[in-house]
């Protein structure tokens, strides 16, 4: 059973094989949580393996469309047979035996594996219980998981609400925690502890933002029942100092985002702070962070809670990725699975741009897909001249398609080089402890 540990798109003939089967995703942390579920559904399959012991399985229809027909079979066998044994009559005698054992055997074989390969979940035979499915193991409560919070809350967690005593409950939001201890019993302490982490939640959030933003369970004692999604998060590091990219923070070069109005919040903002942006355009901001790594992983957990990782673009006051201005920004770059590439080609180029610590890349395609590609370039130009330069040598009519994390294109006429067409959505919010922001 195939698990995926990585967002990373296999290649065509790993395709092939991995199209049908079912795989685990085990991309987001814990990946402890992901190991617990594979080893339930290993021990599933092996269940009913055992159950299935000595039964014939009928081949599957993937094997019937995909393998000769019985009658197209039959024809070609026996003709070949009758003149095979005309022949070497002393043959005939076994030959057709040999040849239908060895079908039998393929067509055991075609079952057993669809079986195993096809089978997410076991079907029990007839009259035969099934096998109840092993329960989900309690994950202990660590404050360092808890998604959206500050450090501070976490602190809070861990030397205050830990070693309390039962009954208790912890309740997160988006910026509050809300917890209470020494309850008469385990619902009491729930609805407590919902009770007052929507009061913080309430009293620091800004009216009309966010509407209400609503708390949710996080833990019972100190076992977490929390039932959302943790938000994805891009692979580590979250940030790599670039000074030969670097420039001072201008709300107007926000990427992706169209009004770029709603960051002169971020701009006046107090430190430690931090700005994210997905694919999309969606962005999250913390300003007033006890540090910049709260910053940076508060911002990315905000803006991941849609459901795809987000990138750090600034950092204080300084844009921390290589921010393109000759040309619009459309999106954010991945050589793995970009379109305009040669597939064989794909795999280097994502390589040779993730070895680049300094200096600003580009990545150029002419109608061949071939790619060319400047690294370290000591400026936006000069990068875009190598990568036209570089695949000018092995294709033709190059373009330039991404510099430095972000897809590119010309810049419309009517358009600035970052403004673009995106809708203007902006919100905010904000606490005592920092000020997060988010659309």
């Amino acid at each position: 059973m195939p698990v995926r540990i990585e967002k990373v798109a296999p290649t065509k003939s790993m395709e092939y094989f991995l199209g049908d089967i079912h795989w685990l995703d085990a991309m987001t942390p814990p990946i402890e949580k992901h190991l617990q579920r594979l080893a339930v559904t290993i021990k599933a399959l092996l269940n009913a393996n055992a159950t299935a012991e000595g039964e014939t399985s009928a081949p599957g229809s993937r094997w019937q469309t995909g393998g000769l027909s019985p009658s197209y079979s039959a024809a070609q066998l026996s003709g070949g047979a009758d003149r095979f044994g005309s022949k070497y009559p002393g043959l005939k005698s076994w030959l057709l035996p040999a040849i239908g054992g060895v079908m039998c055997a393929a067509l055991l074989f075609g079952g057993a594996w669809l079986y195993q390969n096809r089978a997410w979940k076991p079907v029990p035979a007839p009259g035969v219980p099934s096998q109840p499915s092993e329960p989900k193991k309690a994950e202990a409560l660590v404050p360092e998981l808890v998604p959206f919070i500050s450090d501070r809350s976490r602190a809070v967690i861990r030397n205050t609400y830990l070693p309390a005593n039962d009954h208790k409950a912890l309740a997160i939001s988006l910026t509050q925690i809300g917890f209470i201890s020494g309850q008469a019993d385990d619902d009491t302490a729930k609805a407590v502890a919902l009770d007052n982490c929507q009061q913080a939640t309430d009293a620091g959030s800004r009216k009309g933002v966010f509407g209400s933003l609503r708390c949710d369970l996080y833990a019972l004692g100190n076992t977490v029942v929390y039932t959302g999604d943790r938000p994805p998060l891009p692979p580590q590091p979250w940030f790599v100092p670039n000074t030969l990219i670097e420039r001072p923070f201008d709300a107007m070069y926000v990427p992706l985002t169209g009004d770029h109005s709603k960051f002169e919040a971020y701009g006046g903002g107090p430190r430690s702070k931090a700005l994210a942006l997905s694919p999309a355009g969606s962005y999250s901001y913390i300003a007033g962070a006890s540090s910049s790594e709260e910053a940076i992983h508060r911002a990315l957990e905000w803006c991941g809670r849609h459901g795809v990782p987000c990138m750090i673009v600034a950092l204080d006051d300084r844009f921390v990725v290589a921010i393109p201005t000759t040309m619009r920004v459309i999106g954010f770059f991945q050589a793995n699975t970009n379109a305009l590439i040669l597939p064989e080609l794909r795999s280097d180029v994502a390589r040779r741009l993730g070895n680049v610590t300094a200096g600003w890349s580009a990545v150029a395609v002419g109608t061949g897909g071939a790619p060319g590609l400047a690294l370290g370039a000591l400026s936006e130009q000069a990068a875009v001249d190598g990568a036209l330069g570089d695949c000018g040598t092995r294709d033709r009519n190059c373009r330039v398609i991404a510099i430095g994390p972000f897809l590119v294109e010309p810049t419309p006429a009517s358009t600035s080089p970052t403004t673009g067409n995106a809708p203007q959505i902006p919100s905010a919010v904000s606490n005592a402890a920092s000020t997060p922001a988010t659309k």
